[in-house]
């Protein structure tokens, strides 16, 4: 399958938005606290060009067909050293197990190492097993656990 994988301009980074929207309800079968009716209309274009974040978008002919999001972590000095974060990473159903999602992360290391960043990190959901292979695939390994407790049933949405 001939996908390019391309650095995001400002047009495609508005388009990215649609496949956060398909993301998040992607995610709300593995956290119940997820907001599925949840609609980005506006995020993407306000930090495309920064150099300290990476927006890598993947395309098959003109059609967007999937897109990595990731970032340079700033903890202060509380960190010995450069952390990357891979926040985002989506490819449509329809395209997906054709390597794109391998692309993307390939092209997200390759940003890294231009940044000469130390690490990279991610957050999964722990039943997303999918997503946990691919991962382990591309060389990452468990290193935390993050744990949350549900206190109550309010309706108050953020």
């Amino acid at each position: 399958m001939n996908i390019d994988i391309i650095k995001a301009d400002y047009k495609s980074a508005l388009a990215v938005n649609g496949l956060l929207t398909k993301l998040i309800v992607d995610e709300k079968k593995y956290d119940e606290n997820i907001n599925e009716n949840c609609i980005v209309k506006s995020l993407y274009e306000n930090f495309f060009d920064n150099e300290d974040v990476c927006l890598l978008i993947a395309k098959k002919s003109k059609k967007l067909v999937g897109y990595i999001y990731g970032y340079i972590q700033n903890n202060g000095d509380s960190k010995l050293k450069k952390v990357g974060v891979l926040d985002a990473l989506y490819v449509e159903e329809e395209f997906r197990n054709n390597g794109i999602a391998q692309s993307l992360i390939d092209g997200f290391k390759k940003w890294a190492e231009d940044k000469k960043l130390s690490y990279l990190e991610l957050k999964v959901c722990k039943d997303n097993l999918k997503a946990i292979k691919l991962y382990e695939k591309m060389g990452f390994k468990m290193s935390k656990i993050i744990m949350e407790e549900k206190l109550g049933d309010y309706d108050d949405v953020i």
